[in-house]
């Protein structure tokens, strides 16, 4: 694979790609599938390791911040994710907002969001094509030159001049990673219950000096080319975002603004060629989802056609899930940038992005040290 490191060189979309449509998938979930409380009662009663009812309620507890009062999940316009002030911050009357060059203004912003819960902050120009077509009950999104973000009847509208997308993200835990696929795995609906309060948060933040804010996180758009686009890391064979810091420990929330920001640079190169040597998320896929073989523009089952990826199957991956009863993670669980921060990891990282002739190396001795083997479920309240 030729080195690249400039975003369109290495994400290229045919000139056909368009928005994604989120009405399209057409699967329905098994009696037992996944979150059904009959598959939930099943598996208890299998006392099948990983799944007995503490297991279930811990991960289920873990989504209680992800949830408004009345019980309804987080989502595009509802609690924190309101495209409208939530009324917490207030700029005086007659007060000048506050402006400041764009580096500085990422600088601000992004010692904010961290103290606010971020892992990563980066910044991006938005790309139109990232947006889906369509709320998920059918209302067109459309660009509009309005001064704010809102819903009528009909539509969805999304201000022309809102053109900056501040990319975040709150980490997964990697303890928690070793026991997927069982409930186990609460560090998925931990990192799900951060998100709209770091976007909410950061939104509010902004609206306080005087700009307008959207904050979302999986509603709205696609969130991995926006990552990518904002040097948050490179895609993995998984077709999820892997930074160096973090690997894919990690889930994206985003606020768009009207605030003007600088575009940040895209990240170290090296990824993409280890991920391309490497193949341990499709040697391990439990759906054989992940196909083993190199990027192409071949569109399978569930991918919004017209990028050029590794080929990821998203319905077998969801079909996987609805057979083991909870949200599977193994490609996260056995990937090689998937550990505990250190000096020998970081010599290891060193190597990648500067001899990639060791990657295949360092893919067998992964394998040879263990990383990536699942914990005994029975273990885990030791």
């Amino acid at each position: 694979m030729t080195r690249k490191n400039g975003y369109e060189d290495n994400y290229p979309v045919k000139d056909s790609y368009k928005r994604h449509d989120p009405r399209g998938s057409t699967r329905v979930s098994t009696p037992r599938g996944y979150k059904t409380q009959e598959g939930k009662k099943w598996r208890i009663e299998q006392e099948l390791p990983g799944f007995s009812l503490l297991d279930y309620a811990f991960r289920d507890a873990a989504y209680t911040a992800n949830h408004q009062s009345n019980g309804e999940p987080e989502g595009m316009n509802r609690g924190y994710y309101s495209w409208s002030p939530l009324g917490v911050t207030h700029k005086p009357e007659d007060i000048p907002k506050w402006e400041a060059g764009s580096e500085e203004t990422a600088r601000v912003i992004s010692k904010a969001a961290r103290y606010y819960g971020a892992l990563d902050v980066r910044f991006t120009e938005i790309d139109e094509r990232w947006f889906f077509s369509h709320t998920k009950d059918g209302k067109p999104v459309v660009f509009e030159d309005a001064e704010t973000a809102h819903e009528t009847d009909e539509k969805a509208v999304y201000p022309k001049s809102h053109r900056w997308a501040i990319v975040m993200t709150v980490p997964i835990d990697y303890e928690e990673t070793q026991y997927t696929p069982t409930p186990l795995f609460a560090a998925g609906g931990m990192a799900y219950s951060r998100m709209h309060i770091l976007a909410g948060t950061v939104a509010e933040f902004i609206r306080g000096l005087g700009w307008n804010a959207v904050p979302s996180g999986n509603d709205m758009t696609m969130n991995v080319p926006m990552a990518l686009k904002a040097g948050i890391g490179h895609l993995g064979r998984m077709n999820r975002v892997i930074s160096w810091q973090d690997g894919p420990l990690f889930k994206i929330c985003k606020v768009f603004t009207d605030m003007p920001l600088p575009q940040s640079p895209q990240a170290d190169p090296g990824i993409l060629e280890f991920c391309e040597d490497c193949q341990k998320c499709s040697k391990h896929c439990p759906g054989d989802a992940i196909g083993p073989g190199p990027r192409s523009w071949d569109d399978p089952p569930g991918s919004n056609p017209g990028a050029f990826r590794w080929p990821c199957d998203e319905e077998k991956c969801r079909d996987y899930w609805d057979q083991v009863g909870t949200s599977c993670t193994v490609c996260y669980r056995v990937c090689a940038f998937a550990k505990k921060k250190g000096p020998v990891h970081d010599v290891v990282k060193w190597f990648i992005r500067n001899v990639p002739q060791l990657n295949r190396l360092w893919a067998w001795s992964d394998d040879l040290m263990g990383y990536g083997e699942m914990k005994a479920p029975r273990e885990y309240w030791n």
